[in-house]
């Protein structure tokens, strides 16, 4: 049996991602803050496959032991890192220090973390992956988006390093492109420079569904593995 842990999974990406991966018959450890009614009652139905681990990641938790169990009779095991928050919104300097603490907490602190005790747990030689999901604001600068593109950027960092470090795991950025999450809803109701682009691009219906981009990223990064 495959074994899979993914963050953030109440919605969006990740509540797409959870879902193939369930229905793909795999073991599934969800971490999380919220889940939805249907990984509750999947849970319920399954506990020995699915579990749901409760952990505000703004308070990062120690997973190594969760990391473990999953480990635990499974031929491989892989690691989506996919909970992340865009918001606070503003030029820098007027953002609050309780929203840049969280925003760093989410999205760089517990990305490193939970990736730290997932490589701790891996027994030796077991084949194990690790996907970042990242953004193409790692790479360049939006205005109002500092935090956002800063946590992004040293996560993609993180993980380069921990590429070269374990050479015998896949360690991978994705950038998933985007697509029509609550976090874009929250980008087309902001005000910074570039909010027009996302308005129009949503009226466009350029947008993808996220369980499209959830089919190509199990596709592309998660079908081949052992």
């Amino acid at each position: 049996m495959r074994a899979f842990a993914i963050t953030g999974v109440s919605r969006g990406l990740g509540a797409a991602l959870f879902t193939l991966l369930v229905e793909g018959g795999h073991r599934v450890l969800a971490i999380g803050r919220r889940f939805a009614p249907e990984q509750e009652e999947a849970a319920r139905r399954e506990p020995d496959r699915i579990r749901l681990h409760t952990a505000d990641l703004a308070d990062p938790p120690e997973v190594r032991t969760a990391f473990e169990a999953l480990w635990d009779g499974a031929e491989s095991a892989h690691l989506i890192q996919n909970a992340a928050v865009v918001e606070p919104i503003g030029a820098i300097g007027t953002l609050t220090r309780s929203e840049l603490v969280r925003a760093v907490a989410v999205n760089q602190t517990a990305p490193m973390l939970i990736t730290n005790d997932f490589l701790a747990a891996r027994p030796e030689g077991r084949p194990a992956t690790v996907l970042f999901i990242s953004s193409g604001a790692a790479t360049r600068p939006i205005q109002g988006w500092g935090l956002y593109c800063a946590t992004k950027a040293g996560g993609e960092m993180f993980h380069l390093v921990a590429a070269e470090e374990h050479p015998d795991v896949r360690i991978v950025n994705v950038n998933p492109g985007r697509m029509d999450t609550g976090m874009q809803a929250v980008l087309r109701g902001a005000d910074f420079p570039d909010a027009a682009h996302y308005i129009e691009a949503y009226e466009r219906g350029e947008i993808p569904d996220p369980a499209d981009v959830a089919r190509r990223i199990h596709s592309e990064f998660l079908s081949p593995l052992p």
